[in-house]
Parts: structure tokens; sequence; C-alpha cells
């Protein structure tokens, strides 16, 4: 290789002509594949002429296994067809590396990708293939909908009730609003797609908001997988105190020795969520913020999982010397070590947060799990939608009970989900699909209703209660969220706040709560947070939310505040 100086010295000599070419980087690395005429059920064929015919708002909802990716695939096309755009967003990574080899394999050079996974340079790369009309249709998670396209022809969002479409840090923004407003002004079809829609969604669609669209069985004319719901209580009363029930343990011996493969779900990443001196009771937390601390077994390190920062894992306790240390929940390095000592035969792989931090790795690791170099796949939230393998049979779900309590009016609703989207990757070709689903309360009306793959009878059930209690979609909620890294000042300001609300609630009756509190979660990042919370009804919220907004604004220059409506959590 020659250096700047020597190049430079070869050109001024005439020996050599220096020239400028624009190269592009590449975020995927994968060959187009080859493109397969699919034969659409009639269910799909519906979908695509529904939708095709005028532009509007359309709910697509369809079971697992149903085919909603080939009606993206077509409508899509209809669009480039009429020298149209298109925009189609995924709720995270993970999901596209699947999405992308199928719209490739359709559409080649076409696709782009946008999501916060690339480098700068490559998504400058995307952003301008995309901008000077190379490349015609934007694939990726929420900030693909900001896609510099024009003439836009279909926008589709696919797991519409995701909560990872909502974005709570800067920029803040509904992406499901934001798409509205692009798929009105271009005067196209906006079509959103679940298994398990959002509450708030399904029944904007009962209402005629949305246009409902129903496919309600699997494209393979395969059942639903069968589910097995596990007390764990009477497991151990039996004298079974593995993380495992015997259910899943002897399944998941059945299925490696077939030479099938499984997946099981767990929502924690690490060994344990938390570890605790048996002596005194002392639980690590982070000096940066207000949380436990999770042991992460591979690295022998505690990490925070809110800002990152790792310790070390102390060998006693650091408050009175004891070496007793207990472990608590597990996570997804604990289900791993625990599949390949019970398991003969099992090759276990980790998809989460931890295994997917460096680029490429979400590619490696379905690859792997897709080729057979690993036979079980472990994982939290981001195994549990849109991954399709033909010879996964088996799908193990460990304490399916762990979002059913949350404090949170959603946490029904959001257990519901995720066991209908867990469950829906068994079985999705000619092999008979089976879940076990493992919870200390097994007669909870959210696993029945999940048990039978009944959404619409889970539906009824959640509207109805929330009606009652006048929760969201008949009320509206409204956080206004102030930090600083002096107590004291964040502490100030929310009062300050609180009572200019407090003058706007005195003057109507549209207010159904209002208080002020510190947050459940009181330190993140070394600032102190303490929030304003409300509850309005939905008549005369706009104008409520607007003197809100105002009232936050004077105090922006004192605190970093913001204002959520229907925050997706409230920690």
């Amino acid at each position: 290789m020659f250096g700047s100086s020597a190049v430079n010295g070869l050109c001024e000599k005439g020996y050599a002509v220096k020239y400028e070419k624009e190269v592009e980087r590449k975020p995927f690395d994968f060959a187009n594949g080859i493109s397969k005429d699919v034969n659409l059920t009639s269910a799909q064929l519906n979908a695509v002429a529904t939708i095709s015919q005028k532009e509007g708002k359309y709910l697509l909802h369809g079971v697992t296994g149903s085919g909603k990716t080939v009606v993206y695939q077509k409508l899509i096309e209809n669009a480039l067809k009429q020298n149209k755009t298109a925009i189609m967003l995924v709720p995270e990574i993970s999901l596209t590396p699947q999405v992308l080899k199928l719209m490739r394999a359709t559409f080649g050079e076409l696709v782009a990708i946008l999501h916060s996974g690339l480098s700068q340079g490559e998504r400058f790369d995307e952003w301008k293939r995309l901008k000077k009309g190379e490349a015609k249709i934007a694939i990726g998670a929420r900030s693909a909908v900001f896609a510099p396209l024009e003439n836009i022809g279909v926008i589709i969002i696919d797991e519409e009730h995701d909560s990872s479409y909502i974005s709570d840090s800067n920029p803040r923004f509904d992406t499901i609003t934001v798409a509205e407003y692009r798929a009105e002004y271009n005067g196209c079809p906006l079509v959103l797609g679940s298994a398990t829609p959002d509450i708030e969604t399904y029944k904007k669609a009962t209402e005629g908001e949305y246009k409902l669209i129903k496919m309600p069985d699997r494209v393979t004319g395969a059942s639903l997988p069968e589910i097995t719901i596990v007390d764990m209580s009477e497991e151990i009363r039996r004298g079974n105190d593995s993380i495992f029930s015997k259910e899943l343990i002897d399944g998941l011996k059945d299925t490696v020795l077939k030479g099938e493969k499984a997946m099981i779900y767990i929502n924690r990443r690490g060994f344990s969520s938390f570890v605790m001196c048996r002596d005194c009771g002392y639980i690590p937390k982070c000096s940066d913020c207000d949380v436990s601390l999770t042991y992460h077994k591979f690295e022998n390190r505690l990490k925070c999982h809110y800002c990152g920062k790792a310790y070390i894992m102390p060998d006693k306790c650091p408050k009175c010397g004891s070496t007793k240390i207990r472990h608590g929940r597990v996570g997804t390095q604990k289900v791993k070590e625990e599949t390949e000592r019970l398991i003969e035969g099992a090759k276990v792989i980790i998809m989460d947060n931890d295994t997917t931090s460096k680029k490429g790795s979400h590619f490696d690791i379905l690859d792997k799990f897709a080729n057979g170099e690993a036979n079980v796949l472990v994982g939290t939230q981001m195994i549990a939608k849109g991954h399709d393998f033909s010879d996964v049979t088996l799908v193990g779900i460990l304490d399916a009970d762990f979002s059913l309590f949350f404090d949170d009016y959603r946490s029904s609703e959001r257990t519901f989900q995720l066991v209908t989207q867990v469950a829906g990757r068994a079985g999705r070709a000619d092999k008979k699909g089976k879940v076990v689903l493992q919870t200390y309360t097994p007669r909870h009306y959210v696993f029945r209703y999940a048990q039978n793959y009944d959404y619409d009878g889970f539906y009824s059930k959640e509207v109805n209660a929330r009606q009652v209690t006048k929760f969201p979609p008949f009320s509206v909620i409204v956080r206004v969220l102030c930090s600083d890294f002096k107590d004291e000042t964040a502490f100030n300001v929310t009062k300050n706040i609180y009572r200019a609300i407090k003058d706007i609630k005195s003057r109507c009756d549209d207010f159904i709560y209002l208080s002020a509190m510190r947050s459940p979660v009181n330190k993140v990042q070394n600032k102190f947070r303490y929030q304003v919370l409300m509850r309005l009804k939905c008549n005369n919220s706009d104008n409520i939310i607007k003197e809100v907004f105002a009232i936050t604004d004077k105090f922006k220059a004192k605190s970093n505040c913001f204002v959520e409506i229907n925050p997706q959590n409230l920690n």
C-alpha cells in the first residue's frame, strides 16, 4: 500500500492520476436469494384486493402463520407497478433479517434498510439511495417511518401492537401517528398487521375507523399448536425444584431426539435478575440508577440494565461480610446452562440484548439456528414475533406470569400478546407443534383465552374491564416527567407543575385522576425523577393536553421535563 505522500509524488511526476469514486457501504451482505411464486389463499387474495381498492386505514388481523408477510409483499408489488414507493416497518431489529431476505428475493436492490443498528455511514448511504430514487422500498424499525420517499403507495406496520413503536427518548414520537399523517398526505393505504392487535387499535376497527380484515387460518392448513398449562406450584409439591417442569423436560428430550428444534422464552437476560445476601437481605444496586443489578455469569459481572454500568461480582456481602449470596429470578444464561445440563444433545444458543449487541449478530444467531448448529434457541422478547422456522415443534414459556402483575393497566394485554406470539413459533409447517406454558397462576383468564387462541374473547373481557375502571381507550393518561441531577430541583419543578395543573382541574370536570409522586425508578444515570400523573376524560382531553404542554414548557430551562400521552410504562 502506498501512503498519501507517495501517491501525491507519483501524480506530480505524471506517473499516476488521482480521482474520487463514490463507494456505497452495504449494511447487509446476504445474496438476493430466489424469488418464489406463491399461490395465495383465499384470505390472502381477499386482503390484497380489499386494501388495493382505495386509500384508507386497515387492520389486518391474522393468526400466527396466516401469511401476512406475503400480503405485504403483494401490496408493495402493486405499489411499484403504479410507479409508487413503499414503507414497511417491523418492531425490532431482530425481525429485519428474515423480512429482508424475503423482500430482497423479490425486489432486489430496490430495498433499502433503515434502523438504529446501522453505522452512520451505512445509514447515510441507504438514506441517499432512497432520496435519489435508486431504492423504492424502505424497510426497518420505527425510524424508517421518516424515510425520504415521495409518491408513497402503501405504508405497512407489522406487529402494530409492539410497544417499541413508541419512541420514549428524543426525538419522541408515536410511529403509527406519524404513519397516519404520511398515508393521508400521500393518499395511500395504511396497513397495520398483528395476530394480537392493540386493544385501542381493535376498538377503532370495531367502530369503523379502521377497516378490519381477518385471516383466521394458517396458510399451510396446519392447526395452531396445542398449549399445555403447567402449574409450577404443583411441580414444587411433587419435589421438582428445577426451572423446568417435567412436561417441558420430556418435551425437550423428545424434540432433540427426533432431530427437531425448540425455542424457550424467558423475558429476563443474564443469569439472575438480582443477587441477595441471605443473612442481612442486602441487594446490590447501581450507584447511578435506583435499580437492582443483574448477574451475568459468562462475564462474572453485575450489570445495570438501565445505564449499562458493570460491577465486579462480590465474593461476600459488602454490607455484613456474609458469603451466603443467593441468586434471584433466572435469566437466559441460567436457562441455557440448565438446558445443556438436563438435555443430552442440546446445542443451545441465546438471543437477547447481550448476545445481539455486536453488528450482524442477529443474522449470525438466526443462521446458526436455521442451519442446525443450534437446536434450542433461548431468548427474550426478540424471539417472540415474526420468526418462521419450519422445524420448530416445541416452545417453552417460562415464568409466563412474570409480566402479569406489573403495576400497569396493560399487563394482562401484554401477557396475552406475548404468550400468543411466542406460541405461534411452533408447528408452522407440516409437523405438529406443542407449547408448554409454565405459571404459578394457571387459572388466570389470560392463559385460558391464550390457550384457545381466543383473541375476541380476551378483547371483550379486557375492554369491558377498562370501561368500568376508566382506563384507555375510555380515558387518556398524561404523564409529565421531570428529572435533574439535584433531587431538590426535580422535586420543586414537579411541585410547581402539579400546582399549575391542579388549577386547571379546579376549572373543569374532565379530570378522573391527578397526582404527583416520585417516579418508581427514582434515579437513572444520576438524575432524580419525579412525575405528575393525570387521567382525563376523552371528550376534552386535547385542550387540556395543550395547556399541560404550555405549563411544562415554562419549566424546561430549570429541569429536564417532557410530556407523554398514554406512556408505554410509568417507571
